[in-house]
């Protein structure tokens, strides 16, 4: 039965996918990758809430409250829910500049209102390396969903016919595939974690056998470097998630600015079901039930409680979840290496060398947790280190000041540079996390010299 649910789902993505290409095949680059500035505020809203309910929130979030107690759900809500405002006045920012410099690529803003190669090349390196961990992620994550149900599927082939489903869906129609299928993918992934949250309060007879569950009161909630590390952090990664490549280029796929801050307001309702995936991961904690990893802890309660046919449900949205996101990184990837590692080629070689480039990173994703699982680990945790360190280039442009790319330029280097140097020493100075550290010297760097250059229209 389960199976069987499973399959619907994905033909359902599948059609959906093939629906979008209605009346919207990509004529040209701008189009296959942004959409060429068209969706409303429906795709805007379930494309850019993707990152929320990725397979490695859904998954994470439950393992890191099974492993580290309630205390780990302030640093994890913390920088979620701080995005939405810092989005609000952020986006329709962005939005503005992409459209003032016909942007496709994050790498796009700092050639264009720098007019440097050397800065642009040095965006592209940075975001390119801090993205190769996750196509993986996915993969592992779906992996996990099909060992807990009992699926005796070779892994290879899991990942391989995953990473051609998600190639088709790009082929099909380029951004707007994933978009509309993160409607079907949402939806799902509410109904699995309102049915698997309410499965495990009723078997633990909730409110009356609901004991407490709080990490030791040692001033750090579990987590090294104590509140300043979870306050330094939740800064740094609500900045990251709204300058991420993947969440730039979905900007840019919006109609116009409003359409961004209305969603904004909106988007903390999707909170509600962090709540659920909490009671999920406090029900394995407290059934005496010993999940192979914390990662599997969310499966343990969908398995445990749920029927066949909830299971295929979870099965599919936890898939969709895996693969649109995939599908997003692949289509913030390919125009960073076609269109700015590449300059100079024609609209159709621009999509093409993007979709060679989008083919490569699936098979080393596909590959990666067989042969480079350790490499991708330390990836992923660099991963909002390097990305945030966009953030003082990029609100130089959004304040619109001209200003020579060397400043921009040695302040990246630096951020870089100090935040992984720290990470790798496993030093965090007054207990802050080393990627904010990073950014503070960064900002610092790029004010000295701005400060020295004349303001200019």
């Amino acid at each position: 039965m389960e199976v069987s649910i499973f399959l619907a789902v994905i033909t359902a993505s599948v059609l959906i996918a093939v629906y979008s290409r209605y009346r919207h095949a990509a004529r040209n680059a701008r189009d296959f990758f942004v959409a060429s500035g068209q969706f409303g505020a429906v795709l805007i809203f379930f494309l850019t809430i993707g990152e929320t309910y990725s397979i490695g929130s859904v998954l994470g979030f439950p393992a890191g409250i099974y492993t580290q107690g309630s205390g780990f759900g302030m640093w994890f809500l913390g920088y979620i829910l701080l995005s939405y405002p810092v989005g609000y006045f952020l986006n329709p920012r962005i939005w503005a500049l992409g459209q003032r410099y016909s942007c496709i690529t994050v790498a796009d803003i700092f050639r264009d209102h720098y007019a440097s190669r050397a800065l642009e090349i040095l965006v592209v390196l940075n975001t390119a390396l801090f993205l190769l961990p996750f196509g993986e992620m996915q993969f592992a994550g779906l992996m996990v969903v099909v060992r807990n149900l009992g699926w005796h599927i070779p892994g290879m082939m899991m990942t391989g016919l995953s990473a051609l489903l998600t190639l088709a869906w790009i082929l099909l129609s380029g951004i707007r595939a994933p978009a509309y299928v993160s409607i079907l993918k949402d939806v799902l992934m509410v109904v699995a974690i309102l049915l698997g949250g309410y499965a495990a309060m009723h078997a633990m007879h909730w409110p009356v056998g609901v004991p407490d569950f709080s990490s030791p009161d040692n001033g750090g909630h579990g987590l090294p470097g104590g509140n300043a590390f979870i306050v330094s952090t939740i800064i740094l990664q609500s900045i990251g998630l709204c300058i991420a490549p993947q969440t730039v280029a979905f900007l840019f796929t919006a109609k116009s600015p409003r359409t961004l801050q209305k969603n904004q307001i909106f988007m903390p309702l999707y909170m509600l079901m962090f709540p659920f995936l909490f009671m999920m991961a406090l029900y394995v904690r407290t059934s005496g039930a010993t999940p192979a990893s914390p990662n599997d802890v969310f499966m343990v309660a969908v398995c445990t409680t749920l029927p066949d046919w909830a299971r295929g449900l979870v099965a599919g949205g936890c898939a969709l979840s895996a693969l649109v996101i995939l599908a997003g990184v692949c289509l913030a990837l390919g125009p960073l290496v076609s269109r700015n590692l590449m300059p100079g080629h024609s609209d159709r070689a621009q999509k093409i060398g993007a979709q060679i480039t989008i083919a490569i990173y699936l098979v080393i994703s596909v590959m990666g947790g067989a042969s480079l699982s350790g490499l991708m680990v330390i990836l992923n945790n660099l991963y909002y280190i390097g990305v945030t360190q966009l953030a003082p280039g990029i609100i130089v442009a959004l304040l619109d000041r001209k200003v020579p790319a060397i400043p921009v330029i040695a302040g990246l280097l630096c951020g870089d540079l100090v935040g992984m140097g720290l990470f790798f020493l496993h030093i965090m100075p007054a207990g802050l996390n080393p990627g904010m550290i990073g950014l503070i010297i960064n900002a610092l760097v790029v004010w000295a010299g701005i400060s020295r250059t004349p303001r200019t229209a």
